[in-house]
């Protein structure tokens, strides 16, 4: 195994799982939100999951691609100023200022809220859903990115 194909498998690797964890993370964020009339506390408990899991699996998952990809980028002759190089770095960093600068603070005001104020507090059921809603976002920028390296425009 040459180092491009080694570095190729750690980037291939870690956005599977940063994607299929957004996916299934989507998955659960329905499941959380059809639940949340009868049960606010499933909604309360999702987004604390997520802040558990974007500190300790995702934004690990995300490292791990932006290093092995610039790491691809230099070891294999392609080039940053590559369109589809641009794009995908692109999105990439707007994937993550939306959870540094959103998603992260959002929980953690919302695990506030309900904290003080309960799970019902409609303040509380609002910042959960908003942050649902900013997730999915999060899922598309994803998969157009998965998008991107696979049709490499410019290619």
């Amino acid at each position: 195994m040459t180092l491009y194909e080694l570095l190729k498998t750690l980037h291939v690797l870690a956005a599977v799982a940063w994607v299929g964890g957004v996916i299934i993370s989507q998955v659960l964020a329905g499941v959380a939100v059809k639940a949340a009339p009868t049960n606010p506390q499933k909604l309360v408990e999702f987004v604390r999951d997520q802040a558990w899991l974007g500190k300790r699996y995702f934004a690990p998952a995300s490292i791990v691609v932006i290093l092995a990809g610039v790491a691809m980028v230099i070891e294999s002759g392609w080039n940053f100023s590559d369109l589809w190089i641009v794009i995908g770095i692109t999105i990439y960093v707007v994937s993550v200022v939306l959870g540094i600068a959103f998603l992260t603070p959002g929980s953690e005001k919302m695990l506030a809220v309900a904290t003080a104020r309960g799970v019902e507090d409609p303040e509380a059921q609002q910042l959960a859903q908003r942050l649902t809603m900013l997730s999915r976002v999060d899922l598309v920028l994803l998969v157009l990115v998965v998008v991107n390296m696979v049709i490499k425009p410019g290619t």
